[in-house]
């Protein structure tokens, strides 16, 4: 099949185009022409080049990713604007081309709930993230700090996460993409006691996965997402009760040793590493 890949560039979307390849797929990425069997628009960073290659090659069945879906609309139904995620336009623009396409794949079902009462648009099929497992070959230790690292927005609750290992006198260390490098965000995570996510709303959360694949426990809010990704393989704490959150951290730090990590482990190994990710979408392809 000769796929119209259109995504972001210099990302871990590479290794998924190799693993494609592998499954007989030709990719081309950013790029389209008339011998292409699909587009696959990765979310709406690409909207107008997904826009402008649609336009041009509107025979060619598009599909288009509902990665994160917050509440982005008004209860006039016209779109807002959030200071995490840019301007409403993109999810306007985006949302059409959702409406257009031969189908929409969602990271999570919570998401796609979301997505279907804001603009009635329905998921046909579920696509979640990867992690490169070459990132964490090598040893792993226990330095004796929890680590909780994502991006610097309110709904990641960094407070609740700084307040309450200050509050309980439990070492950590709070990470943020645009302020750590890759490769002391992998030491931090490879040598963390275990990892926390306070964040009140999450779509797929890629150092949970990460750390997980490092055998350290995890500790999330008991989102439908969450739950939907890891079932019963981590820790969860009441999604909106601080001391309920507070209480689940003591008792994984002082516990965390006899966690069984085991079983997110082999759910991180079977489902979110490129092969896997990548012979899901072959399937689906094949399917419609």
């Amino acid at each position: 099949m000769r796929i119209a890949f259109i995504r972001g560039v210099g990302n871990d979307m590479d290794y998924l185009d190799v693993e494609l390849r592998k499954l007989r797929h030709e990719i081309l990425t950013n790029d389209c022409d008339e011998n292409c069997d699909v587009i696959l628009a990765e979310n709406r960073n690409q909207w107008r080049m997904t826009k402008a290659i649609h336009e041009r090659y509107p025979n060619i069945p598009l599909i288009t990713w509902n990665w994160d879906w917050y509440d982005y609309l008004k209860k006039d139904g016209k779109f807002i604007g959030n200071k995490m995620f840019g301007q409403p336009i993109a999810f306007e623009e985006f949302t059409k081309l959702m409406k257009e396409s031969k189908e929409v794949w969602s990271s999570t079902k919570e998401w796609a709930d979301k997505c279907e009462k804001d603009t009635g648009i329905k998921t046909a099929f579920f696509y979640y993230a990867f992690i490169l497992p070459w990132e964490w070959e090598g040893e792993k230790k226990d330095y004796g700090y929890i680590l909780q690292a994502s991006r610097l927005a309110p709904n990641k609750r960094f407070d609740w996460y700084e307040k309450a290992a200050e509050e309980l006198e439990i070492p950590y260390k709070s990470y943020h993409p645009a302020d750590n490098s890759r490769p002391d965000y992998i030491r931090a995570v490879n040598n963390c006691s275990f990892a926390v996510l306070a964040s009140r709303e999450e779509g797929v959360g890629i150092t949970p996965m990460e750390a997980a694949y490092c055998k350290k426990p995890v500790l999330m809010a008991d989102t439908v997402s969450a739950k939907d990704i890891w079932d019963d393989t981590i820790t969860y704490f009441k999604r909106d009760d601080y001391n309920d959150f507070k209480g689940k951290m003591k008792w994984l730090w002082n516990n965390y040793k006899e966690v069984n990590t085991d079983k997110a482990y082999q759910r991180v190994v079977k489902r979110y590493l490129p092969q896997p990710m990548a012979e899901k979408i072959h399937n689906r392809l094949k399917l419609i």
